[in-house]
């Protein structure tokens, strides 16, 4: 797990009016906390958005804040609904040789012969639950679809894992399926929905004059 370097700032005043100052002035506002430790910090905005507005909940991050390092995750990013700019971030901070839980995403690798055969593919889950030391914690989990064809499928249990990472979502669940492309009925057209109702008229006044 790839590990990168981020500066924090302590935060002394913790309002809203010094949380908005805060925004204006450049920074983010954030939380860090676990492994006994609870600050309110800020991170430089362009720092973020250059190097880790992508980072992912399982991205072991370095956070130097005055003279002390910590290792944490992202664990959750509030983002303006409107701009989509990052309001706040919370850190959690990890301890080397401590196992954590976490969630890692999944990729699906290769083009399934179902695809080719006019098969659909539909990805169920995206991620899954694992727990692991935090320098083994995996970017993410590769699973190769290239061999699935129309009706196969794989599951949780079918990803290949690394001796010391345990699985804890449920292993039975489905990850990805190859399912048979659904027909689509054409729309009967208004023309001819017109002349369907001018043939039931007409039938109906040549009734009514016998």
């Amino acid at each position: 797990m790839e590990s990168t370097q981020l500066v924090a700032k302590r935060r002394e005043t913790i309002n809203k009016g010094s949380t908005r100052a805060l925004r204006r002035s450049g920074r983010i506002p954030a939380i860090l906390y676990g492994d006994g430790v609870l600050r309110a910090v800020s991170i430089d905005a362009k720092e973020w958005a250059h190097s880790f507005q992508y980072a992912s909940g399982n991205k072991v991050i370095g956070l130097k804040l005055d003279n002390d390092e910590y290792k944490v995750l992202v664990k959750d990013t509030q983002r303006d609904i409107l701009s989509g700019g990052v309001m706040h971030i919370d850190f959690y901070a990890i301890r080397a040789g401590k196992k954590l839980s976490t969630v890692v995403p999944i990729h699906l690798e290769g083009t399934p012969k179902g695809i080719i055969e006019g098969g659909i593919l539909e990805q169920k889950i995206e991620e899954i639950e694992v727990v692991c030391l935090p320098e083994d914690i995996p970017d993410f989990f590769a699973i190769d679809v290239s061999q699935l064809e129309v009706g196969d499928s794989l599951h949780v249990s079918d990803i290949p894992t690394p001796r010391e990472v345990e699985i804890r979502t449920d292993v039975h669940l489905t990850v990805v399926v190859i399912t048979h492309a659904k027909a689509v009925e054409e729309p009967v057209s208004e023309i001819e929905e017109e002349v369907v109702e001018e043939i039931a008229i007409g039938d109906g006044s040549e009734e009514g004059a016998e």
